[in-house]
């Protein structure tokens, strides 16, 4: 079976994602204790976050949307489509370094930020891998465009 370049880098994508939520997003200091808030976790409950009051926290989870939009464009080969989505993913996503208090509770408890993690780290290196391979195929075939035209 025939593997073509865009299948591979859409994978590749795909698996640091898939592996980001086995680990560990951030850890906030609360009571005195620190508190792990794992990847997969938030994945599940980001979604419905705005519900307890977590506007800016549902903001957040939204560039796994803006991922996966992404990831289809690419798929799908408009690689324009897919660099714009990638884009609005990637500046959502990198936001939340700045971050430095979450909410925690639906009482509308927050607490500090005490660290970023490896689980967030490597989701943003998903957005941001194919956010460049959509770059780099949209040049690619332009490159092939033009040399096929004899231009």
């Amino acid at each position: 079976m025939k593997y073509s370049l865009k299948n591979i880098l859409a994978l590749i994508s795909l698996l640091i994602f898939i592996a980001s939520l086995f680990f560990t997003a951030f850890k906030v200091t609360e009571s005195k204790e620190i508190r792990d808030f794992s990847s997969f976790e938030l994945l599940l409950i980001g979604g419905i976050s705005f519900l307890g009051g977590g506007i800016l926290e549902f903001f957040i989870w939204s560039a796994n949307i803006w991922f996966f939009i992404s990831i289809a464009c690419f798929f799908f080969e408009k690689f324009f489509a897919s660099i714009v989505t990638g884009i609005i993913a990637l500046l959502i996503s990198v936001s939340f370094l700045f971050w430095n208090s979450i909410l925690v509770s639906e009482s509308g408890r927050e607490a500090p930020i005490y660290s970023l993690e490896i689980g967030y780290f490597l989701w943003l290196a998903s957005i941001l891998f194919i956010m460049c391979s959509s770059v780099y195929l949209r040049i690619k075939n332009n490159f092939t465009t033009i040399n096929r035209n004899g231009l």
